[in-house]
C-alpha cells in the first residue's frame, strides 16, 4: 500500500535509508523533507518497503530520493513504488517528473528506462567519488497530458 509520508515515520526512513543508501541523509535533512516535500511510502503491514521523496513546483516534481528495502528489491516493488507515485502525481496535476542518477549506477538507469524515463542530459562531474567526479545523467517522465 502507498501512503503519504509525515515526521511520525522518521525512524522508518533513517532505518531504510541507512540500509540503502551509500550516503544516506541526516535526520535534519529527513525532517526537512518529510515537513516540505511530498514522501511516499510503500507499505507491507507495519513494514516499510520503500519510500519516494518528490519536490513538487506548479506542474513538475523532481525525484529527490529513491529507495526499496533489500530484502524486496528485484520483487517488482520497485516497479509497484514508481507507478503509484506517478499516478499520484497525476493525481495531483503534475505533468513531468526529472530526476538525476549517477552515472555508474546501470541498475537504476535500467529501471528508469524500463518505466518509459527518457534519458533528457548530463551534469558534468556533478557527484563527488573516491577517486575523482562522475557524471550525473538527467532523465524526464511524462506524468499526465
Amino acid at each position: 500500500m502507498l501512503s503519504l509520508l509525515s515526521t511520525q515515520h522518521l525512524s522508518d526512513v533513517i532505518e531504510l535509508d541507512e540500509a540503502t543508501n551509500p550516503h544516506p541523509w541526516t535526520g535534519k535533512q529527513w525532517v526537512d523533507s518529510l515537513e516540505n516535500h511530498t514522501c511516499y511510502g510503500l507499505w507491507q503491514g507495519e513494514q516499510l518497503l520503500g519510500f519516494a521523496v518528490c519536490m513538487i513546483t506548479l506542474d513538475e516534481a523532481e525525484l529527490l530520493l529513491i529507495a526499496i528495502a533489500p530484502e524486496f528489491q528485484r520483487k517488482q516493488r520497485g516497479s509497484q513504488l514508481i507507478q503509484g507515485v506517478l499516478t499520484e502525481l497525476a493525481a495531483q496535476g503534475v505533468l513531468k517528473l526529472f530526476l538525476e542518477v549517477r552515472e555508474s549506477n546501470d541498475a537504476a538507469c535500467g529501471f528508469y528506462l524500463r518505466h518509459q524515463f527518457e534519458q533528457a542530459g548530463r551534469r558534468k562531474g556533478y557527484y563527488s567519488t573516491s577517486i575523482g567526479r562522475e557524471d550525473a545523467l538527467l532523465y524526464t517522465h511524462k506524468v499526465a497530458a
